[in-house]
């Protein structure tokens, strides 16, 4: 599937395509006129949409497709039905675990009336392949593992376009929407029928899409979707801006041992794998070319440094003013210089640049090295400098990045 067409090109192509279509009008009227009332009955959805017979996966070959019962008409999105989806930054932070989203998901949460999703998608990620996964509009079905992708792709593009009733309900009911109090209300509807999807959909999601219709901006940050994914929803809504946002793996992993996400024990595995999908989240990012516009990576180790300088230059990238609010809560969360905070799970780090060195000084030589064996081509890729001592690894007045 290739790239859909920008904005700007898109405009210019209907310009195109109505005059050529107003010059065939007049030659092919009378044809048309003349056989219509001959031609199949085709039912036509929003906005010109074609409804048709089809399969309840949704296919990426023709955009995201709003899951119907089974037997039921199946009909392909209009990504752009809704004329405020233009003008709202739609933005999507992804990472891995523990390199940074919180924080600067909490950053992007801070802009005035900004509607903000904590994880969505960890629900998908652990029951596809696994359980059958219910829509809000009431379809049931499984899907194999394999299908992961592309329905994170679909579901991510829902979110970002308030269409949750072709939304796992298993994405509503996670503690995620309790994360910011901005959502405790529509959580606090849901757990009132958490087993009742029927009475979720009615009571609980007309508030959800009101709060979402409503926002400056929609922000969703992601540590459980790849780059793969994100390919598509790049293709399908190109409006979308996307953050990659990476750290140094041996701060990553380190942070994951000391939370317990990861056994130390087996350090090795995990950094083999950690870095593996970093590499082919770099690689995909590379690859295509929808990631040639609207595409920003952020190393957190700059964030961290320099929060102010550096998150001006993110709110650019996504159209959005640097707001005095938002100014402010970086001040609070990051710039407090000297204090580390050492919650688990917490946007507010304190001195975010030494919160992020602070493995440093705990870890031990001996699995760092292991950790830059497994990840030396990724590091290097990204500007990370080995260490090769346990001097180098101390002094955190000496840089690890190039």
């Amino acid at each position: 599937m290739t790239c859909r067409l920008g904005p700007t090109r898109r405009r210019t192509l209907r310009v195109t395509v109505a005059l050529l279509a107003l010059f065939s009008l007049f030659y092919y009227g009378a044809v048309f006129l003349k056989y219509h009332d001959r031609q199949p009955t085709v039912s036509v959805g929003e906005k010109g949409n074609i409804k048709d017979r089809g399969p309840l996966m949704p296919s990426l070959r023709e955009g995201p497709q709003t899951p119907q019962r089974t037997g039921g008409d199946t009909s392909v999105i209009n990504l752009h039905s809704n004329a405020s989806v233009q003008t709202i930054p739609l933005v999507l932070i992804v990472s891995m675990m523990r390199s940074g989203t919180t924080f600067t998901g909490e950053v992007f949460r801070s802009y005035p009336e900004s509607f903000y999703l904590f994880e969505p998608m960890q629900f998908l990620t652990n029951n596809i392949g696994v359980n059958n996964i219910t829509f809000v509009n009431g379809t049931t079905r499984f899907y194999d593992r394999s299908q992961l992708h592309e329905l994170h792709a679909v579901t991510i593009i829902n979110l970002l376009l308030c269409r949750f009733e072709s939304v796992p309900v298993g994405v509503f009911k996670t503690s995620h929407f309790l994360y910011h109090n901005h959502l405790k209300q529509f959580y606090n509807c849901v757990r009132g029928l958490r087993d009742d999807d029927a009475s979720m959909g009615e009571k609980c999601i007309p508030s959800l899409r009101q709060k979402c219709e409503k926002g400056s901006s929609r922000v969703i940050k992601l540590i459980t979707v790849r780059m793969e994914a994100i390919s598509h929803v790049m293709k399908l809504l190109p409006e979308v801006y996307v953050i990659h946002l990476v750290r140094d793996p041996r701060g990553a992993l380190l942070s994951q041992i000391n939370v317990g996400q990861v056994d130390k024990s087996k350090i090795s595995n995990e950094s083999e794998s950690h870095c593996s999908n970093l590499k082919k989240d770099v690689a995909v990012t590379k690859r295509d070319i929808c990631f040639r516009r609207n595409f920003y990576r952020q190393r957190y180790e700059d964030l961290a440094r320099e929060p102010l300088q550096q998150f001006s230059g993110l709110f650019e990238f996504v159209n959005l003013k640097f707001h005095q609010f938002v100014q402010n809560r970086i001040r609070s969360i990051a710039m407090a210089k000297g204090v580390v905070r050492r919650c688990l799970y917490c946007s507010d780090k304190g001195d975010a640049k030494a919160a992020s060195q602070r493995w440093r000084s705990t870890a031990h030589f001996s699995t760092v090295t292991e950790i830059q064996k497994q990840c030396a081509g990724v590091m290097a890729e990204l500007g990370y400098i080995q260490v090769n001592s346990t001097t180098h690894l101390k002094d955190t007045n000496v840089s690890l990045t190039l």
